[in-house]
């Protein structure tokens, strides 16, 4: 049986909309709503239509956090270009790139990206790092030659 997916109710989200100030930049605007919705539905009362009484107050306090980290990232990495965020866990990602590699036919890399939702070079760069990994694992240790 699938676990039905939870979200957070437009009241819960807008206790940070409300927190976030004007003039901040949509991907910054995405970045806090995020974080401030992953830490929402980890408790039961997410999904409340009209939050009140403590569940209102905890709603407040992670948009003051999530505002906190929001200005600390900006002032740490703010202005680098290039900043990229992975999707998913290591541990999702590692079981999806199990899976990848075992369908890996030795050129499917655009019907795998398709497959996965990838980019074909990040498919490529999974499976060229599972084969470099297979490669050291059938080499060995060099008699001589430690691994440290």
């Amino acid at each position: 049986m699938t676990a039905q997916r939870r979200f957070a109710t437009a009241a819960e989200l807008a206790v940070l909309e409300h927190a976030l100030p004007v003039g901040l930049a949509e991907g910054m605007r995405e970045l806090a709503l995020c974080m401030y919705e992953a830490l929402v539905l980890t408790d039961v009362r997410a999904g409340t239509a009209a939050p009140a009484g403590q569940w209102a107050e905890q709603l407040a306090t992670w948009a003051r956090l999530v505002l906190a980290q929001l200005q600390h990232l900006a002032q740490e990495m703010g202005g680098r270009g290039g900043l990229y965020i992975a999707k998913g866990l290591v541990a999702q990602i590692s079981a999806r790139d199990h899976e990848m590699c075992a369908k890996f036919k030795g050129n499917n890399y655009r019907e795998l990206a398709h497959e996965y939702g990838l980019t074909e070079m990040r498919v490529r760069q999974i499976v060229d790092a599972w084969q470099r990994q297979r490669f050291a694992a059938r080499q060995g240790v060099l008699p001589g030659l430690d691994a440290a």
